[in-house]
């Protein structure tokens, strides 16, 4: 009996051993080798490298966020510690689990969710794979991401759990196209990443159709439903809010330049500001009151609905005041170490700034995110000013 006992011990020891064994060689496949990197993973990613509870700020939403705020210059400018948590398309079936996520690491002063995750306008588009992918394949697995496959997957749960299943095809990438795996390791070994999740073009946009912008504050009346699943997917995001009794919430459309082909998102718009409202929360409207921000359609945008660099730099500067007057936002104490960290993202975003001037200039339009080609680039920048 007791050599039947001793037997069951010692299976079940090398069976746990073999599990824990496949868990170590699985787990860094999963997160480093076998998924889909992009600058999406490296931005949600480096949220997470955050120290808990260091942020005055974090701004939610799709590419108008990390093309339209840079949290570098916004230290370097107002002393406000902030990040990027947007993701490209960012569906609003996305939006409830992504706050749980702010709050269950950080404690900001403020977040300001940009809406635009509501105004697609088209439930097939809301509803997309890759579009919820760019969020739910990037987050610890836990209670919050357990949630929302519960509440958004109908089917392939276990590749929405272990999403190593989904990309296990990525080997016939290895090793010649490991960019942003690479940055992703630099990343946790550094303990944070240097520009904070902004991506932008080195390009100013010509627009050749007819601008409606200096029309929008009449248009204001102007209104169009959502789509079914978009108010149902805002209006659960704008309950979890009041029930939970957040205060720090502010909800904002950022500028985009508003042509007849976009008019009726910018009406969609103007719903999302009355149901925002039904819950007692506000919307600021930048895409609506546009002066207000000093931007210029000529100059700071790269394309109808992203600004620039020169742009990004000027809305960055407006918010971050426009939020210490009318919030309460007001930088944190840091450590030497936190404040170290931040002087140095705040360099790199001038780095950032100056070599993104300069392709312009020679008119070489490229994306620009945070990967380790760009560090390297910037990097040398950096030296090369050191030195002069």
């Amino acid at each position: 009996m007791k050599r039947n006992i001793k037997r069951n011990i010692l299976r079940a020891v090398k069976l746990l051993c073999l599990i824990l064994a496949i868990g170590m060689v699985l787990v860094p496949l999963q997160e480093f080798t076998l998924c889909h990197a992009d600058h999406n993973r490296q931005r949600i990613k480096g949220f997470f490298e955050e120290d808990r509870d260091s942020l005055d700020l974090v701004l939610m939403g799709a590419s108008e966020v990390y093309s339209d705020f840079a949290p570098g210059y916004a230290y370097e400018y107002g002393g406000v510690t902030s990040y990027i948590f947007a993701t490209q398309a960012n569906s609003i079936l996305n939006y409830k689990s992504q706050l749980k996520n702010i709050l269950n690491t950080q404690k900001p002063d403020l977040i300001v969710i940009e809406l635009n995750g509501a105004l697609y306008g088209d439930e097939g588009e809301a509803a997309k794979e890759a579009n919820l992918r760019n969020y739910a394949d990037n987050v610890p697995l836990d209670s919050v991401k357990l949630e929302w496959i519960k509440e958004n997957v109908r089917e392939n749960h276990a590749e929405y759990l272990f999403p190593i299943l989904k990309y296990h095809g990525t080997w016939n990438d290895f090793p010649s196209d490991m960019k942003y795996q690479n940055t992703i390791i630099r990343d946790r070994l550094r303990g944070y990443n240097y520009l904070k999740g902004i991506l932008n073009e080195t390009a100013v946009f010509k627009n050749t159709q007819r601008s409606m912008t200096s029309a929008l504050q009449k248009s204001a009346g102007s209104k169009k439903p959502l789509t079914q699943l978009e108010e149902s997917g805002l209006r659960e995001l704008l309950e979890f809010c009041r029930s939970e009794g957040l205060t720090n919430v502010v909800f904002a459309r950022f500028p985009h330049i508003v042509v007849n082909r976009t008019f009726s998102r910018f009406e969609r718009s103007n719903t999302v500001g009355d149901i925002v409202a039904e819950y007692g929360y506000e919307y600021l409207n930048f895409e609506r009151d546009f002066v207000m921000t000093g931007l210029d359609e000529t100059k700071d945008f790269y394309n109808l609905d992203h600004l620039n660099i020169y742009g990004q730099k000027k809305f960055t500067a407006f918010l971050t005041d426009r939020l210490k007057a009318g919030y309460e936002l007001s930088p944190r104490a840091l450590t030497e170490e936190q404040r170290a960290e931040w002087d140095i993202c705040a360099d790199y975003y001038e780095a950032y700034y100056s070599y993104s001037d300069s392709l312009i200039q020679k008119g070489d339009r490229r994306e620009l995110s945070e990967d380790c080609e760009l560090t390297e680039t910037l990097k040398a920048y950096l030296s090369k000013n050191a030195g002069q």
